[in-house]
């Protein structure tokens, strides 16, 4: 492992650290460089303050892979999985979102754009080449996700993360029944 790889895993394990103890906005950079025994100058040589520390710790521990490999088989399985990896570390994500959601909001909502958008193409593939509404289902079902996922969240993660995502795929699987009664009832 590289140095700068070094570095950067001890920035990020002493900003977890720091909001277990106290709130994300009070962190400040000497906190950070303190924690894990490093100087200012080498924070900023890897990052330019705490948002971006931040940002990289959402990007690499959950959302760099969070849509590889997804399919309608297993979707179910790695959301659910994601949400775990979140419980793990529960005191840094609601301290977190708390005071950054938007950070958060936006990594959530292109990986789930990127799904939903992978999901209604393929479902249209065989009547249609490029479904022109694909993207406004999935701007809505990705709002949706992201919406039940932070709230979840923020409320202190305390349903389990299975119990989160049957919900969610009792919503998938009953929007197939809704949209067979519209289509009948037209």
């Amino acid at each position: 492992m590289s140095n700068s790889t070094i570095t950067r895993s001890a920035l990020c394990e002493a900003l977890k650290s720091l909001c277990a103890e106290k709130e994300y906005e009070k962190i400040s950079i000497s906190d950070i460089t303190k924690a894990c025994g490093l100087n200012r100058q080498s924070f900023y040589y890897h990052f330019q303050d705490k948002d971006e520390l931040l940002s990289y710790i959402y990007f690499n521990e959950l959302f760099k892979n969070i849509t590889r490999g997804v399919n309608y088989d297993n979707w179910y399985e790695r959301l659910e999985g994601f949400l775990e990896n979140m419980q793990k570390e529960r005191k840094f994500y609601s301290n977190t979102l708390k005071s950054n959601e938007k950070t958060f909001e936006k990594y959530l909502f292109d990986s789930m754009h990127r799904l939903f958008l992978r999901f209604f193409y393929h479902a249209v593939a065989n009547t249609r080449k490029r479904s022109d509404k694909a993207k406004f289902f999935a701007d809505f079902y990705s709002h949706g996700f992201c919406g039940i996922i932070i709230d979840w969240a923020a409320a202190g993660m305390t349903d389990s993360p299975h119990s989160v995502m049957l919900q969610m795929k009792e919503l998938a699987y009953e929007n197939v029944t809704i949209g067979k009664g519209f289509i009948e009832n037209l």
